[in-house]
């Protein structure tokens, strides 16, 4: 079993955003497709091929389905488990309590 460090966890992440990008791309081709049938097929009132377009909508859903599941997983791998920053209270000014220290989690979770 490989160990979680950083540069795994990093190529994780780009793995797969770029394969929700992938698949993004690939809805996106469907559609346009499916698009592009059913401009030609409904005036014409082809069933075959609007049901083909249909076909492609659900092709392409499920690529938005699968895309939003690998981002689901960058999520969680990017998340520290550190609770998120809450707002300053308003008019508050000067020295918030944390420091530098409280910023390389963030700034090594971009890396």
């Amino acid at each position: 079993m490989t160990a979680l460090t950083p540069d795994s966890i990093a190529g994780t992440v780009r793995r797969k955003a770029r394969r929700a990008r992938d698949n993004v791309a690939a809805a996106r081709e469907e559609l346009a497709a499916a698009n592009e049938t059913l401009k030609e097929a409904l005036p014409r009132r082809d069933t075959e091929a609007i049901a083909e377009a249909a076909e492609r909508t659900v092709v392409a859903e499920q690529e938005v389905i699968q895309a939003a599941h690998e981002l689901d997983v960058v999520d969680e791998l990017l998340d520290d488990g550190s609770p998120r920053p809450t707002p300053a209270a308003s008019g508050a000014r000067g020295a918030s309590g944390e420091g530098v220290r409280s910023l390389l989690p963030r700034i090594k979770r971009r890396d």
